[in-house]
């Protein structure tokens, strides 16, 4: 994750906790953040079932907490999925456009005249 990127994510994390019960979680403490949204905190780990570090898993055990989330970040709330194994709600958050790598053109680099 570049620097750049995590700033903005602190920063914007930073804004929504002033409202929120809002926390971040790195991907080694996903069972610290379940804790946190079973006792109904809004938990933010990034997400390994993506690209990492530029998607975001947001649980919570409180679908009314989740939809203001979603309404602070621009979200839809039909977004909001039950958890088919834990006592919360969750959904999947890309808080900004990853940014893109340059592609290498396919082939051989053209050969340089003398």
């Amino acid at each position: 994750m570049s620097i750049e990127f995590s700033d903005k994510l602190n920063q914007l994390l930073q804004a929504l906790q002033k409202d929120l019960p809002i926390k971040f979680f790195g991907l080694l403490e996903i069972p610290e953040a379940v804790a946190w949204a079973e006792r109904g905190g809004i938990a933010v780990h990034e997400n390994f079932h993506t690209k990492r570090h530029y998607s975001y898993h947001v649980i919570s055990a409180s679908r009314e907490k989740l939809e203001e989330f979603c309404a602070k970040v621009n979200l839809s709330p039909e977004k909001i999925r039950a958890s088919d194994f834990y006592r919360f709600w969750h959904l999947t958050w890309v808080p900004f456009t990853p940014p893109v790598k340059k592609k290498r053109p396919r082939g051989r680099p053209p050969k340089k005249n003398p």
